[in-house]
């Protein structure tokens, strides 16, 4: 879908943003990328998003933090 896409650089919210959706496509969307355009505007209603600011947590530290020897632990864990 993205390689049929007119406008790459437009937003999802500007896309969900109105009705009908504001997506136009270099081709038709018939049978399976109907499907996937489908299943793609279902998922994204389902997301909720709240106007809080990102941040990132590393989910190998307690604190929440980066750290190489934490990394370097779940490596040896693993077996990568």
């Amino acid at each position: 879908l993205y390689n049929i896409a007119q406008r790459k650089e437009v937003s999802v919210a500007t896309v969900l943003g109105s009705i009908p959706l504001n997506m136009q496509f270099r081709r038709s969307l018939i049978g399976q990328r109907w499907d996937r355009w489908l299943h793609l505007v279902r998922r994204l209603t389902e997301v909720n998003l709240f106007g809080v600011e990102d941040s990132l947590y590393w989910k190998l530290s307690g604190s929440g933090v980066f750290s190489v020897k934490s990394m370097y632990t779940d490596l040896i864990n693993t077996g990568n």
